[in-house]
Order: C-alpha cells, then structure tokens, then sequence
C-alpha cells in the first residue's frame, strides 16, 4: 500500500478542486429531515455527528483511526455566551509497506463564541470590548512523523495557537480561523538514539484554518495552512510551510454507523513532498445526531 506523489502542478490542481468542493459541504437544506423511512416503515438516520465518533480510515496513505469528541458549555448567567470544545485522541496513520507513521496524542480547539462578539476586561472597572470575531486556542501535543528514508524522526512536544474566527459560528459547521503559532519540536536519531536538533517557533509561525461541514455532517471539507520562520540550533532562522486540503463524504450508513469516501493531498517544505491520498473511513462507535429519531411515533388511541 504506497503513498501517492504527485507534482506541485498536480498538487495545487487538486487543492483548487478541493476547495472548490467548499460549495458543496453547504447545499444540503437546513429543513431536510434527518430521519428516512423505508417502504416497510423502517426509520434510518440521514443525519451524523461526525465530531463525536471512534472510527477507522484506510487508503492509498494506510490505515489508522482517532476518537473525536466535541461538545459545547453554556453559561446560565450569560445565555448568549457559549464555548465550542473539540478534542481529538490518539489519531494516527501508518503505511505498512512503507513503514511509514504519523499521529498525534492529542489535540484540542476551544473557541468563544458571543452573540454580539463581546470580551470583559476585568481590570479596575469591568469593561466591554466587542469584537468581529470570536476568540479562542489550539492546543496539541505527542505529535510523531516516523519515515522509513531517514534514521530522523520528528516529535512534536507541544504545540499551542492563539486562535481568531471571523465566521462567528454558533456552532460547529463552520470556522475561518487564523492565528500565530508556538511549537517546540524535536528532531531524534533514531540509529544514535539522541536529539539531533531542536525546532522552536516563538509565535513567528501563522495559522489560518477553514472548515465546513454541511447542515446533516454527511459533507465536510477542511483547509490547512500553516507558514512562518522557525529557530534551529544547528541551522538558525529558516522558513518553513505545510498545507492540507482534504475532503470527506459520508456514501452510505450500515446499522446507522456510517461509512464514507475520503480525499486529501498535503504539502510540506521539510520533506519538500506532496502526497496525495484517496482511501474510506468506517465509524465503529458515534453519538447519534440528536436531529434522528429512530423511534417510530406512537399511534394515537381514540376512545370511544
């Protein structure tokens, strides 16, 4: 099972489709029913939470898998005041053939979200700063990139973003956030079996993030760009750059977990390659939509 390498021509021609596919994660209507009936009644549902599910990916990249758990807090005493949660654990990838890792322990998004986009400055006397976009953080770490053809491997100890999202979303279906980045990698040797390099960005990396997903989470599309300068002890300043487009859709559901066709291509400045991968994703556990209802509805009982 070998990784795809394609041309930076070819690269940027499936980025552009890719994004281009942004339309799509929003055409499905709002008012569409999240709950089909078959021809003999059945009830099946047409809606996902795709934030919260374990599930397993296989592809032309290899297989792997994640759990992804998201949820909200709301606040009694400010009912217009909410934050969007988004946790993902133990994700990662591996090529069999090529003996090829990639994961990440654990990431997590957090982002403020108010109705008229205001922050308290609780210095002296409270005050009220409104804001066209909600606020929040990136937080990851445990980040490994394991290659077969170099004894380096790259461990990411921490990384955290400082996070703007000029969507104002109430909810999870969409985001355009941006923000500078802080990280601290570390490059191993893993013949020698010690550091061969440190990797800092002091907040002289950005971020900018957009993601869609549409009305029933059966369409999501996800863009990631990331470019700055980065500190080396050996090598000093220098340049660097990843981006990342990938696309999912949800074809079909067996006993309601659904089961869908995965698309992405990303580039990176550090290996200087752009793989592309087409593969499935098979959810094995999931929080079912609250839109769905798989109950069928209770007959009325006249009485007579």
């Amino acid at each position: 099972m070998g990784i795809a390498r394609v041309s930076h021509q070819r690269a940027c021609a499936i980025v552009l489709g890719v994004v281009s596919l942004l339309a799509v994660a929003t055409r499905e209507a709002g008012a569409e029913s999240c709950t089909g009936v078959t021809g003999s009644g059945g009830r099946f549902a047409m809606c996902f939470d795709i934030g919260n599910r374990f599930s397993l990916t296989g592809g032309s990249d290899g297989f792997g898998g994640g759990l992804a758990l998201r949820h909200v807090i709301h606040f009694d005493d400010e009912p217009d005041l909410v934050w969007k949660l988004e946790h993902t654990l133990l994700e990662g990838t591996h090529a069999g053939l090529e003996n090829r890792f990639s994961g990440v322990v654990y990431r997590g998004r957090f982002l403020r979200h108010s109705r008229d986009g205001h922050i308290v400055i609780p210095l002296g006397t409270p005050k009220k700063i409104f804001l066209p976009f909600d606020v929040g953080a990136l937080a990851e770490v445990g980040r490994i990139d394991w290659r077969p053809d170099t004894t380096i491997s790259r461990l990411g100890i921490v990384k955290a973003a400082i996070l703007f999202d000029v969507s104002r979303s109430r909810n999870f279906r969409r985001r355009l956030a941006f923000g500078p980045i802080v990280r601290w990698d570390v490059d191993v040797d893993r013949d020698q079996r010690s550091v061969a390099e440190h990797i800092v960005s002091p907040f002289s990396s950005g971020l900018a993030n957009v993601h869609l997903e549409s009305n029933t989470g059966r369409t999501v599309v996800d863009l990631n760009l990331e470019a700055g300068s980065v500190w080396r002890n050996k090598g000093g300043w220098q340049p660097e750059a990843s981006a990342e487009a990938s696309l999912e859709h949800i074809i079909l559901a067996i006993n309601d977990r659904p089961i869908a066709v995965t698309l992405g291509v990303k580039y990176d400045t550090v290996t200087d390659e752009t793989i592309a991968r087409v593969g499935a994703r098979v959810v094995l556990f999931h929080r079912r939509d609250s839109r769905v209802s798989l109950d069928p509805p209770r007959k009325r009982v006249t009485r007579r």
